[in-house]
């Protein structure tokens, strides 16, 4: 026989069941939508990026088109050191940041452009025209106060074959969304014969960092001693995507300098020794 009390504790345990049922259900759901969204994370991570290929050459044969809608061969633009720039050219937000920032950045350094550098710039979305290569290009020209060349900084498109075939050269991935691409900030410096010498990521340009990525791209050819010495005393860290002064090859180059010095210092003086001993020998 159920008596008073038991009749009230029936509904509180199917409240409290209810209660548990509902909380375990929202916390199944919640880490179905945690995973989820950390699974779409690493999807968006495995499409979006820079995979370095330093030392490759990019393929020269690539053929693409420039603002003035002649066909060019892109061997046929890299004569001397080259900055690429990967962008697109109806972009609103990061690329404007990249290409103002490699404005900025080369209307400062003290190199000629044409004769130490040029730039190339290539737009990623096979929907773009010579006519949006030569609008960018135009805006970036114009706000420069010492302005590159034309001829030495070119904006180019392509089709989607050939824009596939550089993007993959340089390891580079992007994803196309509902309102453009998602991409990575990067430069990538080329030798004069397109092997790619350096990556430099971001939109803020250090003058520094773009000598030095120059200079080791003249690697091969003669460059002025001075930057040689620099390019020896700094080496780039790729972790904080950098050129550091390099401690330890400056030191271990003094100690060994000091030490050749010194070992040269002693056989000159024991030959000096030995002649004034025999000097002294004959005077006797």
């Amino acid at each position: 026989m159920i008596n008073n009390r038991d009749r009230i504790k029936i509904p509180v345990l199917l409240l409290a069941l209810a209660i548990s049922l509902a909380l375990s259900s929202h916390a199944v759901a919640e880490d179905k939508i945690v995973k989820a969204a950390k699974a779409n994370k690493a999807d968006k991570a495995n499409k979006i990026g820079v995979e370095e290929k330093l030392g490759q050459s990019l393929p020269l044969d690539i053929m693409l088109t420039d603002s003035n809608g002649t066909a060019v061969r892109l061997g046929d633009l890299i004569e001397r050191p080259t900055v690429l720039s990967l962008v697109y050219y109806s972009c609103k937000s990061m690329c404007p940041m990249i290409l103002a920032g490699e404005a900025r950045v080369f209307d400062t350094i003290q190199m000629k452009p044409g004769q130490d550098y040029s730039l190339i710039t290539v737009s990623f979305d096979e929907l773009d025209t010579p006519e949006t290569a030569a609008m960018a290009k135009k805006d970036y020209l114009n706000a420069m106060d010492n302005p590159t060349p034309e001829e030495h900084w070119r904006f180019l498109t392509g089709d989607a074959a050939a824009i596939k075939r550089l993007m993959d050269s340089v390891g580079m991935r992007v994803m196309r969304t509902d309102t453009g691409f998602s991409h990575v900030a990067v430069l990538v410096v080329l030798s004069a014969k397109g092997k790619i010498v350096r990556y430099i990521y971001g939109t803020n340009f250090l003058p520094f960092d773009i000598k030095m990525a120059l200079t080791e791209a003249e690697a091969g050819r003669v460059v002025i001693s001075a930057r040689r010495a620099l390019l020896y005393c700094f080496s780039y860290d790729p972790e904080g995507r950098r050129y550091v002064f390099n401690v330890i090859r400056v030191a271990g180059t003094v100690t060994a300098s000091s030490a050749i010095i010194f070992f040269i210092y002693l056989v000159r003086s024991s030959k000096k020794h030995r002649k004034e001993m025999g000097m002294d020998i004959d005077d006797e």
